[in-house]
């Protein structure tokens, strides 16, 4: 296996390794996530991310989403990357934070894109309203990571996408149900449910958890939402997860 893992943060921040190629994934290292004000959202770590002196070599920053805690504007400017992988609704505040940046942007148009030995793919939801929560899949051929951030639902047209690929070996995805009133996204990670979904779609060989970080939190998203927290008993009658769960809880680095 040429597939390495190392933890940034205890939410969704990822340094990966496939085939020498590595890739910073929505890197939030300092600071609060603010969404549109404070009084709306504002949420920061309860344990701290990695130091930014311990940071690993990269050659690419993938960023999947527009919200602070995967597009986060001090980190992004404290680390200065080359080049960035994003959404092209990202471009104009990627451009104005770094005038310097390479951007490879998913679009309608371009759906993948290549990093050094691999090829990034994105799969797009089919969400036509705010919130947008895409997927993406990293492969070098060989091995296959997907993101998928706040969960996914594949289609017909996503598992075409995969199919030359091979779908997915390792899957990051959240465990806990997260939900807000309908006005404000409804469903924003689907739970033990929704993940099912996904790896009976898969079959990948390793799941681990993502997103799913208990932040300190204030505003009125924090005030609004449901979270059903997973429980690791929960997978005692879930074989399907039990199986195939991999426990990264710090920082070192690991072989999913």
């Amino acid at each position: 296996m040429t597939m390495i893992l190392q933890r940034l943060n205890m939410d969704t921040s990822w340094w990966t390794e496939l085939s020498s190629t590595r890739i910073l994934v929505d890197p939030w290292l300092e600071g609060a996530e603010v969404d549109y004000a404070q009084w709306f959202n504002m949420q920061w770590h309860r344990t701290e991310p990695l130091p930014y002196s311990s940071l690993p070599a990269y050659d690419a920053v993938l960023i999947t989403q527009k919200y602070a805690d995967h597009c986060h504007e001090a980190t992004l400017r404290r680390l200065q990357p080359e080049v960035i992988l994003a959404p092209e609704s990202l471009e104009s505040r990627l451009r104005r934070w770094l005038p310097g940046v390479r951007l490879q942007l998913f679009g309608s148009d371009c759906r993948e894109h290549r990093v050094g030995t691999l090829t990034v793919t994105q799969l797009p939801t089919r969400r036509r309203r705010d919130p947008i929560y895409d997927a993406f899949v990293l492969s070098d051929g060989a091995e296959r990571l997907m993101i998928a951030n706040h969960g996914f639902t594949l289609d017909e047209g996503h598992l075409a996408q995969l199919a030359p690929s091979g779908g997915c070996d390792v899957l990051l995805s959240p465990f806990n149900r997260y939900r807000l009133p309908t006005v404000l996204g409804g469903v924003v990670t689907p739970g033990l449910e929704g993940l099912r979904r996904l790896v009976e779609q898969l079959r990948p060989r390793s799941v681990i958890q993502t997103h799913d970080e208990d932040k300190h939190a204030r505003g009125l998203i924090p005030r609004l939402a449901t979270i059903d927290v997973f429980d690791r008993e929960d997978t005692t009658d879930r074989p399907w997860l039990r199986d195939r769960i991999r426990e990264v809880n710090d920082y070192e680095r690991c072989q999913p």
